[in-house]
């Protein structure tokens, strides 16, 4: 693969979806030091799990380009 800016900004996709989805307590719940409901974890990781995906998809856009053309 060909060094590129989209595979740079894929990579910082990756990473920060990656620390979206480790760190998805919010503030006020780690003050109060109480559990917060399962179902508002996922609703917090939902915006980690599509930056991921975005950058996967990148990722496969800039290798099809690379092998077609």
């Amino acid at each position: 693969m060909s060094f590129n800016f989209g595979i740079i900004f894929a990579v910082v996709c990756l990473i920060g979806g990656l620390l979206m989805i480790i760190f998805c307590k919010p503030f006020w719940w780690l003050m109060k030091k109480s559990e917060m409901p399962g179902h508002y974890k996922w609703y917090l990781r939902i915006p980690g799990i599509l930056l991921m995906l975005f950058g996967i998809g990148i990722i496969i856009i800039s290798a099809i380009n690379d092998f077609m053309f």
